[in-house]
């Protein structure tokens, strides 16, 4: 490759187009799936207990509110405080599994 050519190109490009790959193929042996997310199942769990089923159900009955467009409220404050009640009872379990 000439001076020219490779300053035309740039570092980056040639760099890339040069480099050889690291990464082995993946073959049917090397497919691994992702392990299943606790924590989704921790977040149904929780959002039903009685410390945050009071929260949940202020949650939709404003969401109806606002689907059946009686108002014009975004259901924040209803939405932060559920999931503020589901994450303190989340974390404990969460990081006991983690562990």
């Amino acid at each position: 490759m000439t001076e020219k050519t490779q300053q035309e190109k740039g570092f980056f490009s040639i760099v890339h187009a040069e480099a050889k790959s690291e990464e082995p193929e993946e073959t049917e042996e090397t497919v691994q799936e992702d392990p299943e997310d606790p924590k989704i199942a921790l977040d149904e769990a929780c959002g039903n207990t009685t410390a945050c089923a009071p929260l949940k159900h202020h949650l939709e009955e404003c969401n109806s509110r606002v689907e059946a467009g009686e108002t014009d409220e975004a259901c924040t404050e209803e939405l932060l405080h559920f999931l503020h009640c589901v994450n303190n009872c989340v974390a404990p379990k969460l990081f006991e599994q983690l562990k």
